[in-house]
Order: structure tokens, then C-alpha cells, then sequence
């Protein structure tokens, strides 16, 4: 996209109210059976500075880090009779390699 048309759209999106397409807006669960989803969640500066450095040790964004160390602790705490999805099972072989 050209520079040109990247200026037009900001300048759009940037003076054009869009509070009544966010409103109209839902979560498209066709892409995937599970989608992602956002939280806030609050650590304390030398936490999440720990974090982000050991992120950028695995080449990772804090973030993708964060959610691999929840994942983990819960595949620990999770019943090992429950079903697991398919599409987790490729994202765990997918991770892996």
C-alpha cells in the first residue's frame, strides 16, 4: 500500500467516529473453533521486565511467553480424561517443533 493511501485512511479512521461499527461488531468464531481473546491482567514492573527479557531470549513477544507459561500450568492442572480438541493438539505438535 502506498504512502499516499496509508495517509488517506489514517486521516479517516483518525477523524471518523466509529463507535456505532464497534458496537455492530461481534467475534467471528468461524476462523477457529477457539478464538483468542484479550484480558488486562496487572504484574509489577520487575515482573513483567523479567518477563519481557526472557522473551526476548526465546525470540518471542512477552505476550505469546505469558500465554505458554498460563498454558503450560494449566495442561498441569487439567484432568488427564478430559477431550481435547483437535486444533489444540496441532497448535501443542505445532509449538513443539
Amino acid at each position: 500500500m502506498d504512502e499516499q493511501k496509508l495517509a488517506q485512511l489514517r486521516n479517516y479512521y483518525d477523524t471518523t467516529d466509529q463507535s456505532a461499527a464497534l458496537e455492530a461488531a461481534g467475534l467471528d468464531t468461524d476462523a477457529t473453533d477457539d478464538p483468542m481473546v484479550g484480558i488486562t491482567v496487572r504484574f509489577s514492573a520487575s515482573t513483567l521486565n523479567a518477563a519481557r527479557a526472557v522473551a526476548a531470549q526465546r525470540g518471542l513477544k512477552v505476550t505469546a511467553l505469558l500465554r505458554e507459561w498460563v498454558e503450560q500450568q494449566l495442561a498441569d492442572q487439567v484432568d488427564d480424561t478430559r477431550t481435547i480438541p483437535v486444533a489444540e493438539l496441532r497448535r501443542l505438535i505445532a509449538h513443539a517443533s
